[in-house]
Order: C-alpha cells, then structure tokens, then sequence
C-alpha cells in the first residue's frame, strides 16, 4: 500500500480541497498518513493562531543577560529591556512632561523658527511599549530558535550554570517478535524485520533489507502462515523502514513477514513475486 504524497498532505492541512475519492478512503484507513496530517493541521494551527489578547509571561532578566553575552552587545544595552520603565506617558495625563529646556524660546533675529516635534502617542493597548523593545525581544527569540523560550521564565538559567538535567525516564519500546528475511529463488535481498511496541501501544514493524535487482517496487507485507490471507503496510523505498503495524491485525494469525517485487501496473494486490520472507518469532 502506498502511502498519500507528502506534498497532497500538506496542502490538505492548509485547508485546500485536493485528493481523490480513493485518496480518501486511503487516509480514512491508513494510521500512519493520518497521523501526519494531524501533525501538520496542528503546524497550520499555531502558525496561524492569532496573538491578539494572549497574555505572555514576563521572562526573568537571566534570559536577557544570556542573550546579550551571545550576540556579544554592547555594555549599554546590557539591561533586561522589559525591566526599563519610562514615566511617559503617565496614567493620569497624555501629555508628556516638560522641561526649562524644552520650553518654546523665541527665535533669534534672522532665524527661522524650527518645527516642534510632534509627540508619539502611543494607543491604549500599547501605552507601555516602545518599538526598540520589541524589535529586541523578537531577535531575542530568533536566537534561541524558538518563540516559547522569550516567553517560559527561567528557560537558560543562570548565566555560566548548567539546565537542570530532567530526571524523568521515558518509557522505552518493547520488542516483541523478530525474525530474519531470507531471499526466495531468483533473488538475493537478505536482512532482517522486527516488531516493536511504543510506549503509546503502537506497534512498529522494522525492516532492513539489502538491495536486489528488481524490475518494479519492493511491497512489505503480513501475512497467514498458509500465505492465504496478506495485509500490505506499505513501500520499502530504501534499504530499511519502519511501518505501522493496524491495531486489528493479530500477529499471531499473520506472522510471515513478506517483501514482493510489486509492478508499476496500478495493481494493490500481492504480485506472487516475493524477494525474501521470513516467519516472526515471539520475544521471551
């Protein structure tokens, strides 16, 4: 069973009406492609996921400090810009304050008055926020590659102290059959298959499997040991893969492993050509 293309995929995520009816009972059926779409909808999602009234959390000065030593700033702008307040405009008063010196003096003979400045004043939404600022917290969030980290407080420590190390284990997978794939007449591809479970209860079949002439494609296959019933789980396109195995195929009444010579006829059914095979053996 060949898998939809990668390209179809991501134009579904973005939302365009592409694919056949058999492209749809393709991803209706197949775990593996529908979960790739899923991953990529979730992309489009955030990547698309209006910012407008998410509150961010204000990071630590230790994340600015580290910034500033990476990109090898100034001493001047050393200070965290999130820490810097200025006093204008004030929450009583839009008017800026001001000074002896910014007061209007009178033009000396033979000078033409110059323009005063026109105040920026900022909307309600940002009273508090200056341009400079943000540019710097959006280079900031390139440096550390990624957005999450301007906004998680604490995320690089110290300066000059290790991250904590989680001590979390994560929960490895589980062999649970393996079997090595022997050629068939008129063949010499060899290797090896083995059956894997995620911690999630997924099941993984592995494939290696050395090259061989052949005139078409190189199908994997699950099949009854009498070789009456197979199930396809996709396309070796190279020297190995790895194939989800679906949660209602019971290993036990399918446990040959099958790898066929598959021509370039539109044909899904098995070719009666296989390369190797071999029988899974439970893991105790």
């Amino acid at each position: 069973m060949e898998h939809l293309d990668a390209e179809l995929l991501s134009l579904m995520a973005l939302g365009e009406p592409l694919g056949t009816d058999a492209d749809a009972d393709h991803l209706a059926n197949c775990p593996q492609c529908s979960e790739t779409l899923r991953g990529l909808q979730h992309a489009v999602h955030i990547a698309t996921l209006d910012p407008t009234g998410i509150e961010l959390e204000k990071p630590g000065s230790q994340n600015w400090t580290a910034i500033h030593q990476t990109l090898g700033l100034s001493p001047n702008l050393a200070t965290d810009p999130l820490t810097r307040r200025t006093d204008w405009p004030p929450e009583s008063s839009g008017t800026p304050p001001t000074s002896p010196a910014a007061e209007e003096t009178p033009p000396r003979h033979g000078e033409e008055p110059e323009a005063a400045p026109t105040p920026l004043r900022p909307g309600a939404k940002n009273r508090h926020a200056r341009p400079g600022l943000w540019m710097t917290a959006a280079a900031a969030g390139i440096v550390l590659g990624t957005a999450a980290g301007w906004t998680a407080a604490g995320v690089l420590g110290h300066p000059g102290s290790p991250a904590p190390a989680s001590t979390q284990s994560v929960p490895a997978a589980i062999v649970l059959a393996q079997t090595s794939l022997t050629p068939l007449p008129a063949h010499t591809g060899s290797g090896d298959a083995q059956v894997k479970q995620l911690p999630d209860g997924t099941r993984q079949l592995t494939i290696r499997l050395s090259n061989d002439h052949i005139s078409g494609f190189r199908g994997v296959w699950v099949g009854s040991a009498d070789l009456s019933k197979m199930v396809s789980l996709g396309v070796l396109a190279n020297d190995s893969g790895v194939f989800t195995i679906p949660a209602g195929i019971d290993l036990a009444q399918y446990p040959i492993v099958d790898i066929s010579d598959q021509p370039y006829n539109g044909n899904p059914a098995h070719s009666a050509d296989s390369i190797a095979r071999g029988t899974l053996n439970p893991k105790t």
